[in-house]
């Protein structure tokens, strides 16, 4: 084996682990960093604590609860992406025409957007170029308000994203 191709051959995994650093180094979006207490907060209308993940390790997800005997009970931020957004909208699609009580209405948000709303639950879902996260409201209140506060949320949000 000439000296070139024994270089070459010990030199190629160097170059290929340097290549891959730079996604590998490219760290999960933190759902908490994408709003603050304070949007999420005047969005709903009661003040909420710090966000939170679920677990340490899993970022992708925040939730913010609301303080006091408030009406609303929590609000969650998941990250996802474009490709999880387009299957979620087939099966909701799906779902709502196959079940009573289901529904999915569209929401002028993003590239696309769209409500899913199961009986008196409701998550607002937005796509933009490559990023795509749902925005739900947890709270005893009529559907239409939810999708308000959850609309508010949901244009903060694509600021940072």
């Amino acid at each position: 084996m000439s000296t070139f191709r024994r270089a070459a051959f010990w030199a190629a995994p160097f170059w290929l682990c340097a290549a891959a650093m730079p996604l590998a180094a490219q760290a999960e979006p933190d759902a908490c960093k994408v709003l603050t207490p304070a949007q999420v907060g005047a969005a709903v209308g009661v003040p909420v604590a710090a966000g939170t993940h679920v677990t340490p390790s899993f970022v992708r997800t925040c939730t913010w609860n609301a303080s006091g005997g408030s009406k609303v009970k929590t609000v969650t931020l998941y990250l996802q992406t474009a490709v999880a957004y387009d299957g979620g909208r087939r099966l909701a699609s799906q779902m709502a025409a196959a079940s009573k009580g289901a529904a999915v209405k569209p929401a002028s948000v993003g590239d696309d957007g769209y409500y899913f709303v199961a009986g008196s639950q409701v998550g607002l879902l937005v796509k933009k170029g490559s990023v795509s996260f749902k925005v739900t409201v947890y709270a005893t209140l009529p559907v239409d308000k939810k999708e308000a506060m959850e609309l508010t949320l949901a244009k903060e949000a694509l600021t940072k994203l």
